[in-house]
């Protein structure tokens, strides 16, 4: 019989979700990426890498997938920034190599400011935490200053009729349409260049193959 979570389990996975801590914020991570992996790859797909790019990822989990985006072009550096201190010191231990190569490297943010000088980044991308953006118009106006002129920007993110199933997403999520995400990014200053939208099989929390639907955006500053 499948357990019913109480109110307090629910925000407690929410708060993991949003922000991964200790021990258990390190099986969240383990958890995310094996579920993330179909979004982060569309994601890294839609970037479109060239070689000796500087690419930056918002919200980038245990950094299981780095090497893979990697290998998609010669001479990429990519910096990851994580609002979890948790999450960085995992991402660290999975990408020793390249931290010691010096084409990678983590920073703590804030969520709300990104501590990077204006037009540092060929391309920057995030999965699944727009979320979470506390002042989403703020943020994107972040994003575009650390972006360089023509830069190319991917948010991908869950379908908001997918996302209203989910037992946990009252607490602490701001769910979204297409339009609603293609408004943002008008108002910010971006173009919409690209919406694909994909429908994906994931393991449910609770074990059973739930159908997900995505969105890839990709905007140009």
């Amino acid at each position: 019989m499948e357990h019913q979570h109480s109110e307090e389990e629910l925000k407690n996975i929410a708060k993991q979700l949003s922000c991964p801590e200790g021990e258990h914020g390190i099986k969240t991570a383990e958890m995310m990426h094996t579920s993330n992996i179909g979004m982060t790859t569309s994601a890294i797909d839609a970037l479109n890498l060239k070689n000796n790019e500087t690419v930056l990822e918002i919200g980038h989990g245990n950094g299981g997938h780095i090497a893979q985006l990697l290998s998609n072009a010669e001479n990429l550096r990519y910096f990851g920034a994580d609002i979890s201190a948790t999450i960085i010191a995992e991402a660290e231990k999975n990408n020793q190599v390249f931290l010691a190569q010096g084409n990678v490297q983590f920073k703590l943010t804030d969520g709300i400011t990104l501590s990077f000088d204006e037009n540092r980044f060929d391309k920057i991308f995030t999965v699944n935490t727009i979320y979470f953006w506390q002042n989403p118009s703020e943020y994107l106006t972040e994003i575009k200053r650390t972006l360089k002129l023509n830069g190319t920007l991917v948010i991908c993110f869950a379908n908001k009729t997918f996302m209203q199933n989910l037992p946990f997403t009252p607490y602490g999520f701001k769910l979204y349409e297409v339009e609603e995400v293609k408004e943002l990014l008008k108002n910010g200053g971006f173009k919409v260049e690209n919406i694909l939208s994909k429908t994906e099989q994931i393991k449910s929390k609770t074990g059973e193959q739930v159908e997900r639907e995505y969105h890839v955006v990709t905007a140009t500053a």
